[in-house]
Parts: structure tokens; sequence; C-alpha cells
């Protein structure tokens, strides 16, 4: 076999390889590229437990996924799958599907007793399990965890209804919701006596106006944000009604704004690329091209024992 002939044959053995190569690669990227559709599992939860089903189809863990607030910010970011791991319940990243729309039931009482409602459903009761969410730092987590109430082990169902996820309502004497500054009464009611003489309960300020920090009317808020959970009176949340009585506009400036000097506007971020959670697409002619090279270089490598094993059986048929 001439040089010639042997890289002919290497370099059918390349196009061959590649080709299979390039047609597999395809495939594969064009089943990435079809839309996931969730796999939705009914629940009959809602057959002894009406009134939490309920609670939980029309608050914010039920609507986790339809929330058009949700759906508009992930469409957004490219939606990603990091949104639906707690957006979603049973999310599978390796065939982006789930089980059920929402925080639904088996995302906080798993796993469920084959013999229930024998044997009651399992609940991790601490924070932990809220955790597993509520952790980044637009959740008011860390600041929850400097807070009292995470160093006396309050819980968040203390004052958070798990199923609506809402604050719980106490109700007054004709049946109507009172302000949730009647949960914090609960526990602080020696607080609570002195500060019904104050200035402030006068002016008609609450609890939660300055423990929790509230956000102004037509104020835009990240779809995460969520008040101060360290319940800490702050600078900020005086200044929300006493910004009039504060220092004077020439004494505030005197203060240089984080990044720059004084007189001159605060240096402006480029904002970082949206994170995902899937890689970018690769393009299967890389792979097509890195296997056409392999089958050139094993061509030239198994041309000469091929065509030994050639002569060999051609002798031997003559021989017959």
């Amino acid at each position: 076999m001439t040089k010639l002939e042997r890289f002919l044959f290497s370099l059918a053995l390349a196009l061959l390889l590649a080709g299979v190569t390039l047609v597999v690669g395809q495939a594969k990227a064009n089943q990435d590229e079809t839309p996931a559709t969730p796999t939705q599992q009914q629940t009959d939860c809602g057959v002894c437990h009406p009134k939490f089903q309920e609670a939980w189809a029309s608050g914010f863990h039920g609507q986790a996924t339809s929330d058009p607030k949700f759906e508009e910010a992930w469409a957004a970011q490219g939606k990603p799958g990091a949104c639906l791991v707690c957006h979603v319940t049973g999310y599978d990243p390796a065939t982006a599907t789930w089980r059920e729309d929402g925080v639904a039931c088996e995302a906080c009482h798993s796993p469920a007793p084959a013999n229930h409602p024998q044997d009651p459903m399992p609940i991790d009761r601490t924070t932990d399990l809220c955790g597993h969410c509520h952790s980044d730092t637009r959740f008011g987590w860390q600041e929850w965890k400097l807070s009292a109430h995470y160093r006396r082990d309050m819980t968040c169902t203390v004052c958070h209804d798990p199923h609506s996820a809402a604050v719980k309502a106490i109700l007054s004497d004709r049946g109507e919701p009172l302000d949730p500054s009647a949960l914090c009464i609960n526990c602080h009611r020696e607080y609570a006596l002195g500060f019904s003489y104050s200035k402030h309960a006068q002016a008609g300020v609450k609890c939660i106006d300055c423990h929790l920090g509230h956000f102004e009317a037509g104020q835009n808020q990240d779809v995460h944000a969520a008040p101060d959970h360290s319940f800490n009176a702050s600078l900020a949340t005086c200044n929300n009604c006493h910004k009039d009585q504060m220092h004077s506009a020439t004494a505030a400036a005197a203060i240089p704004p984080a990044g720059g000097t004084i007189g001159e506007p605060p240096a402006t971020e480029t904002p970082a690329a949206p994170l995902t959670s899937q890689p970018a697409p690769v393009s299967p002619a890389g792979f097509a091209g890195l296997a056409g090279l392999l089958g050139l270089a094993g061509g030239m490598v198994l041309s000469p024992w091929l065509e030994k094993l050639y002569r060999r059986m051609n002798t031997t048929g003559r021989k017959k």
C-alpha cells in the first residue's frame, strides 16, 4: 500500500468518524433545547386537610411558580434551573423536570410514611427547614440569625403560617384581623404597656414600623426583598418619619458617599451577567473535528496492519 493509499484510507476513516460524531452531537443538542414539561402529581392531602389546602393554594408557597412576578423575573434571567430548586417541588436538574408546581406538601413533609394517616407526616420544625430556600441575604436570613429571636430558639412558624407563608393574623373581639404588631405584644407585653402612652403610639406608629423596617409605597423592590428580620430599630427607620427633623442637607453632605468624594455622585456598578444553572451550549462541530483528527491518525496507524491482514487472507485463498 502506497503512502497515498494510506492517506486516502485514513481520510475516509476520519470523515466517517466526524460524520457520526456530528450527527450524534446535533441530536443531543436538539434534545437539550427542547423545553422541559413539568410533571405534576395530584396530591390528595386536601381530602383530609381542606383548610390547609386552601391556605396553601392561595398563599405564597402554593403560588411560588404561578406568581406573575416570579414568571417575569425568571424569564428575564433566561429561566435558570437554579430558581426552580425553591419554586417547585422535586426538581431534577439532570432532566429539568419536577413533580409539582409550587412549594407543595412534599417539600416540607417528606418522606411520607407508607401507612399514613396511621403514622403522622414528618416535619422539621426548626428554622433550618425554611433556611433551605430562605437563606439568601435578600430574605433577611443573615439578619435573623443575629436577632434575639433566633438566640431564644424561636422558629419561623411562631409568626408565619407555614402553609400560606404569610404572617399569622390575630383577630379582634369583632373577628377582624389586627395589625401584625399584635403578634409582638404576645411576648413583649411589658414594652407594650409603656408604649401605649408614648408619642409614637399617639401618632399611630406600630411595632413593625420601627423594628421590621417598612417599604415605602410605590418604591420598586426586588422580588425577593423582605423586611429586616434582626428586629433592631435603626437610623434608616427613624428617617422614614423624621427626615425633616434630622441634620440639615449641608451637614449631611459632609459624609462622602461610598466609593466617591464629597460633591461627586457615587460610582455606578456594572450589573453582573445573570447566573444560570445550565452551561452554555457547545457546538457539536468541535467534537466532530476532534473525531476527524483521531480518525486520520488512527487510519495512518492501522493501514499497515490492515494491508498485512489483506495479503495474508489473499495468500490463504490462493493456496486453497
